[in-house]
């Protein structure tokens, strides 16, 4: 009895006070203006739109929160010959940070992503249990200051996606064939590396 005095009187301090205990919070606003939206990954397909906002937002945590520890790239083999032996031995989480902060610096006009088509879809998907590999196209469309012209890489690539404990993350990126004439993303990556 004494309990349940207890707890009406402190429910009715609350209400008194002008508050719910079951009102719905605010949303938490982003940790650093300088990001994009973040899609909390509980598909694998979110993980491609937060690269497509972290590519595109001066910040990178969108970015880096979409890489799985582990993170690797490998590019064709057309693309490893043109650049000096080493060029992407090693291809971890860090170089493709450092690799991304250079290209923005490099791009500091728009910069976009599709991954897939149009709609976002792959032709080919597999969704598991905890991970998923995607194959298709993509493209990045990159803009110098004060230039209108972006340049454009694309290519197709595998996608392998991993499920975390903090949701879902990209493991590996494999570029495979180009599309068209456009420079493929290790093109891309293999000159601001070797550039360091």
């Amino acid at each position: 009895m004494k309990r349940s005095v207890a707890i009406i009187i402190i429910l009715a301090s609350v209400l008194a006070a002008g508050g719910c205990l079951f009102e719905p919070r605010d949303a938490q606003p982003p940790l650093d203006e300088s990001e994009g939206d973040w899609v909390v990954p509980k598909t694998p397909k979110d993980v491609f739109l937060n690269l497509v906002t972290g590519l595109s937002s001066p910040g990178n945590s969108n970015y880096e929160r979409s890489l799985a520890d582990e993170f690797s790239f490998t590019p064709r083999d057309q693309d490893r010959l043109q650049f000096p032996d080493g060029t992407f031995d090693e291809w971890t989480k860090q170089v493709e940070m450092d690799v991304l902060s250079r290209i923005k610096g490099d791009y500091q006009g728009a910069r976009t992503a599709q991954f897939g088509d149009e709609n976002g879809a792959f032709p080919k998907e597999d969704v598991q249990v905890g991970w998923a590999e995607y194959e298709g196209p993509y493209m990045l469309s990159l803009t110098r200051a004060g230039s209108s012209e972006p340049e454009i890489y694309a290519g197709t690539a595998r996608f392998y996606l991993k499920e975390g404990t903090s949701g879902w993350v990209l493991e590996r990126w494999e570029d495979i064939d180009v599309i068209e004439s456009y420079p493929t993303s290790g093109n891309l990556r293999g000159t601001f590396r070797a550039a360091n």
